[in-house]
């Protein structure tokens, strides 16, 4: 056969499995409408390995896995079909939340004055009172004990990636991102005044801005000691008298705490940035939002995290984060943080959504936001 008569062939076999798969779809539909009445489960994962087994069995090996894989994709958008149709018959299933911004009179950040903290939540919240604390916990407990209706925390560097205690603190504490807003970071080194370059041994700052100038220090041996925060460790150096000890810190912050900037732009990411979030006690969706945060647990089942990945792909979402932390509760056991496209208005994200609750073991909505 030329190549145009085998491709002529494959086509024909497309239309055949076109019909087939419209076909199924329609069935899947009918079977929602049978499980609306009975209460009984979409996901039967069993059932699902059992049907893959019997209809592999005679494969030929070295297309076996492949016909499985197909098998089990099928089965996926047939629950997604599933889902949706559900929801549209009616099926019992609400996100609460509420749909307009609190106004905030009072905000809280961690750190000092002249820190990239408090540069984020003056941008976020310009109107409101300010204050400062000392520790990322110290920001949630002032939200939930009634002190600040807002709170605004880093959650992740383009260069040193996530911040994970907030990621911990906001499960463990019940808040939500409610506003996002991006800073860039431009790291100084920065010493008392008639210190020189040379005379610096060891520097103290937040670990994320040690890492993200790592490649400075190292080339020049100087040792780090972490601080809670960059203009904390700016403080820090103002209060010693140790000219063999500097602060990676902000150029503001070294002005603000009367320190002579030695070198600028240390950071070896000349596109560095921190990604801050605004959290509160509410979560809040409205019109222009555009991006997701959740949190869940996967399923004790051989490529579960795969799967769950591959749902959020069968609703056309883009997913732009995914982190795992310990769960805190059994040795071995994760849960993924999933930052993704997306309003929770839309109807397809509530099947999304929908569908998430019904499958996992665990899944919370943590945020909704405009992405910056």
């Amino acid at each position: 056969m030329t190549l145009n008569e085998l491709r002529h062939k494959i086509d024909e076999i497309d239309l055949q499995m076109k019909e087939l798969f419209l076909k199924r779809m329609g069935i899947a539909e009918a079977v929602a409408e049978n499980k609306l009445q009975t209460g009984d489960k979409i996901l039967k994962p069993e059932r699902e390995a059992e049907i893959i087994h019997q209809l592999t069995a005679d494969v030929p090996g070295d297309l076996q896995a492949s016909y499985g894989i197909f098998l089990s994709k099928l089965m996926e958008v047939s629950r997604t079909r599933q889902y949706r149709k559900l929801l549209n018959l009616g099926a019992a299933f609400e996100m609460n939340y509420i749909e307009k911004t609190i106004s905030i009179a009072e905000a809280v950040y961690q750190g000092l004055p002249c820190s990239y903290s408090e540069t984020a939540v003056n941008h976020l919240f310009p109107d409101a009172d300010i204050s400062a604390v000392n520790t990322f916990e110290d920001v949630f407990l002032a939200i939930n004990s009634g002190t600040a209706q807002a709170g605004v925390v880093p959650l992740e560097n383009t260069t040193a990636g996530g911040v994970y205690e907030v990621y911990d603190l906001l499960l463990r504490h019940d808040l939500y991102i409610n506003a996002c807003e991006i800073i860039r970071v431009n790291h100084c080194l920065a010493a008392l005044p008639g210190t020189a370059l040379s005379d610096i041994k060891t520097v103290y700052s937040h670990p994320q801005a040690i890492a993200q100038s790592a490649e400075f220090l190292k080339a020049r041996g100087i040792a780090t000691r972490e601080s809670s925060n960059t203009a904390v460790a700016a403080k820090e150096i103002a209060d010693g008298n140790d000219k063999s000890c500097g602060a990676v810190c902000s150029v503001n912050a070294a002005e603000c705490y009367g320190l002579t900037v030695l070198a600028e732009g240390i950071n070896h990411n000349k596109e560095n940035a921190t990604k801050f979030v605004a959290v509160s006690k509410q979560l809040i969706v409205e019109e222009h939002h555009d991006r997701i945060a959740v949190v869940f647990a996967c399923p004790h089942r051989s490529g579960s995290l795969a799967g769950v990945l591959g749902i959020f792909g069968d609703y056309g979402v883009n997913l732009t984060e995914i982190h795992s932390r310990p769960d805190g509760k059994s040795p071995w056991e994760y849960l993924f943080y999933v930052d993704f496209t997306g309003n929770l208005k839309d109807e397809h994200i509530r099947a999304l959504m929908f569908q998430l609750t019904e499958e996992l073991p665990f899944v919370k909505i943590i945020g909704s936001y405009k992405s910056k």
